[in-house]
């Protein structure tokens, strides 16, 4: 097999292309980079309809219309469907005619443009129809990858490592490098051109030598190609996720099924996990078993296997991959979620530069109105849409969706066994639904949740009829026989306890509740009812403590709930901003949602003087952390008052908060309802270790606390997956250095 010429140039008209070339462009690409190219161009919607034999078919009288006779070069200007499509109608055009693919997703450029391996698609059934069909060249531009959105960039990624970890170990002291590294993953493409080509020459010289050995897939050798895939294959279809991220959660299975199965060192393992660290996103915390089984029948579907047997691809070392049929598909599952919690419990090393660069700002959903929204789309007969910021979902949102799925798909009579993970929200919002089902629930909860107080939302249930029994890890709830006309809740410690029960009127029933008490985080309530409004309830206050809940007229109607950006997220770039001079705070979100009040705040403390700024959190306790970490980076001081109920969320958020500044060198005096922060700029020790006791709120202050030139290791720092499952790769986007250094 003839290796397939690879030419770099910085702009696409920097190439001389072939006479009677018909360039085939993907439409979703910048006009600035290819408005260069010459004409004629056919451009089309790419992705996988564009994998169709008969829109392959349409796309070809196109280019007949074009140039019905030899010679002919079909360009392909677009990503990695875009180039199999071209590939396969490029070699049974004619029975053959000129090939040229330019790779405009880092994906293809290290993988799918080379090789000659194409297809199309089938029935629904991907790449059941290719050839082997080589381009003459492959031509990667400076200008694709310099516009390619950082979310394709790390897809890309996930494949360069694995071949360079496949025969280019060379090269991995490159990625090894946590400078370098860096800025592979998330800076400037101008700042390291050279170390990108280095790296994407030696990626694609590789995939050809591994070809040259197998170029028609009859030996087996070119199996190798497929390390990570499958695992990957297999997360990919169970939770949807993008091919990247999923081969990332592979690689990371399979090095440490290398070290159990194919000898590869703990040290090698360890280097691996730490390449790919930045490529991996948050899993579920509790996979079910209904999951478990879909990974299993994607696995038994697998392309590498032989004689029914699954083919594993490991690592021996570096450049030393192996093929083994030890491994089963339990094994991968396994492997899978001891990655999922070594990940999880990382210590990552935080260094900001000396200026920060704005981010995307990609915030997630939030998480109060996400919630909210869960459960009346679960409970409302008419089922709403859910507007929301097409992110990845935080920890407590993934939770609830897959527990009230589990419940809407269980039988009549099932009883169930769910999982709440550590989300207050999620566990409360959980026990009240189970109360509506006609069997018994038994709900799990993480360690931190079990000791948060959920004794008044308890007592409300049992009131109303339902048999409620503490367990072990939770607690199994006897659902009401008949709803109730009344319920009655305690909502001075948490207004999450009288949400729960009102959110109970999104299934249509006509009941009472009375509040008892004075209420805390008064505006969550209301959040609560304002979308209960919206999704077509009616509410009528008759006091100050009874609120009455019936369908209103537009309940038969179909709705859509919305969904905003995460205002509690939103915070820690605020803070960030107001110590950054260089960085621009997001806007300002007005979403009715408590934590939008976080900007003023900060103002205040900026233009505070050496004066301490006195603040009531009665409203917002989920700022205090933050604000505590822009206090002491500012000449004013702080004190927070009115927030006693600060002491039962994730953590002690006031003599927890006290002791882990304390132990990074950070002055703050605990109060019985707040804390106060000195007046004066306090920096925490250098390369200090930050522990936030598994609280994501505090994990989040932390990265406000970085000072330029120093570093702070943040124990545990992915528990931010709670509420903010992208901060860290924000903040990497930002120009803060990240580097995993050891897990738990």
């Amino acid at each position: 097999m003839t290796t397939t010429p690879l030419e770099y140039v910085t702009r696409l008209d920097d190439v001389d292309w072939p006479e009677h070339s018909v360039f085939i462009v993907d439409a979703g690409l910048p006009s600035t980079a290819t408005k260069s190219l010459p004409d004629p161009k056919i451009e089309v919607d790419a992705g996988e309809s564009l994998k169709d034999l008969a829109r392959l078919g349409e796309l070809a009288e196109e280019v007949l219309a074009i140039r019905s006779t030899r010679p002919l070069t079909l360009v392909a200007v677009g990503g990695g469907s875009l180039g199999d499509a071209l590939g396969f109608l490029a070699s049974i055009l004619w029975r053959g005619v000129g090939l040229w693919q330019v790779p405009t997703t880092l994906v293809a450029m290290v993988d799918s443009a080379h090789g000659g391996k194409t297809a199309i698609n089938l029935g629904g059934r991907k790449n059941q129809l290719g050839t082997f069909y080589d381009a003459e060249r492959v031509v990667v531009c400076d200008e694709f990858l310099e516009t390619l959105p950082l979310d394709l960039r790390e897809e890309g990624l996930a494949e360069l490592i694995k071949t360079l970890w496949l025969g280019a170990p060379d090269m991995l002291a490159m990625l090894d490098d946590a400078t370098v590294a860096h800025t592979i993953a998330a800076g400037p493409i101008s700042s390291a051109r050279a170390q990108w080509r280095d790296l994407v020459t030696a990626a694609v010289e590789t995939k050809y030598a591994v070809v040259a050995e197998d170029p028609h897939e009859k030996s087996g050798h070119r199996r190798i190609l497929n390390l990570g895939h499958t695992a990957g294959h297999g997360l990919e279809a169970v939770y949807g996720l993008p091919h990247g991220r999923a081969v990332a959660w592979g690689l990371a299975a399979c090095a440490l099924l290398s070290v159990e199965f194919a000898g590869l060192s703990q040290e090698q393992a360890r280097r691996l996990l730490s390449h790919i660290d930045p490529l991996l996103s948050a899993l579920p915390r509790q996979p079910s078993a209904q999951e478990k089984q879909r990974f299993f029948d994607c696995l038994k579907q697998d392309k590498k296997r032989v004689d029914g047997e699954l083919i594993s691809v490991l690592l021996d070392g570096p450049g030393q991959p192996v093929q083994t049929r030890s491994v089963t598909a339990d094994d991968w599952w396994r492997a899978v979620w001891q990655a999922a919690d070594r990940w999880r419990g990382t210590t990552l090393q935080i260094s900001a530069p000396q200026r920060l660069r704005t981010p995307d700002y990609a915030l997630p959903p939030g998480k109060s109105e996400a919630n909210r929204a869960e459960v009346i789309a679960h409970l409302r007969p008419e089922t709403p849409a859910i507007d929301a910021p097409a992110t990845v979902l935080p920890d407590d949102v993934a939770e609830l969706r897959r527990a009230l799925s589990a419940m809407a798909a269980a039988q009549r009579d099932e009883e169930l066994i769910i999982h709440a993970g550590e989300g207050g929200t999620t566990g409360r919002f959980l026990l009240a639904a189970a109360a509506l089902r006609k069997a018994p629930t038994t709900i799990v909860m993480g360690p931190q949740l079990r000791r948060r107080p959920h004794t008044p939302l308890l007592e409300a249930l049992r009131g109303g009829g339902a048999q409620i029994r503490e367990i072990e890890k939770g607690y199994r709830i006897v659902p009401w026989q008949a709803f109730p006309r009344v319920l009655r809740v305690d909502a001075s410690s948490s207004s999450q306890f009288a949400s729960a029960l009102a959110l109970l009127a999104a299934s249509g029933h006509h009941f009472r509740l009375h509040l008892e008490g004075p209420m805390v985080s008064q505006p969550y309530f209301e959040l609560t009812l304002r979308m209960l409004e919206s999704a077509g309830i009616f509410i009528d206050r008759k006091d100050g403590q009874t609120l009455e809940f019936s369908r209103g007229s537009s309940f038969a109607a179909a709705s859509r709930l919305q969904v905003p950006p995460d205002a509690s997220s939103a915070v820690v770039w605020h803070g960030l901003a107001a110590v950054h001079d260089d960085l621009q705070a997001p806007p300002a979100l007005d979403t009715g949602h408590p934590d939008c009040i976080f900007p003023e705040l900060v103002d205040k403390l900026t233009q505070g003087g050496d004066q301490i700024l006195t603040i009531s959190l009665a409203d917002a306790p989920d700022l205090a952390p933050v604000l505590a970490a822009v206090a002491t980076r500012l000449p004013a001081g702080l004190l927070v008052t009115d927030a006693p109920h600060l002491r039962h969320k994730e953590s002690d958020r006031i003599g927890e908060l006290a002791d882990a500044f304390d132990e990074i060198g950070l002055k703050l005096d605990p109060r019985p309802d707040g804390f106060e922060v000195p007046t004066g700029i306090q920096s925490p020790a250098r390369h200090a270790l930050f522990d936030p006791r598994g609280d994501h709120r505090l994990a989040m202050a932390a990265l406000v606390l970085v000072t330029p030139g120093n570093s702070l290791s943040i124990v545990n720092a992915r528990c931010v997956t709670k509420s903010y499952p992208d901060l860290w790769r924000q903040a990497r986007r930002a120009g803060c250095e990240i580097r995993p250094t050891k897990s738990t």
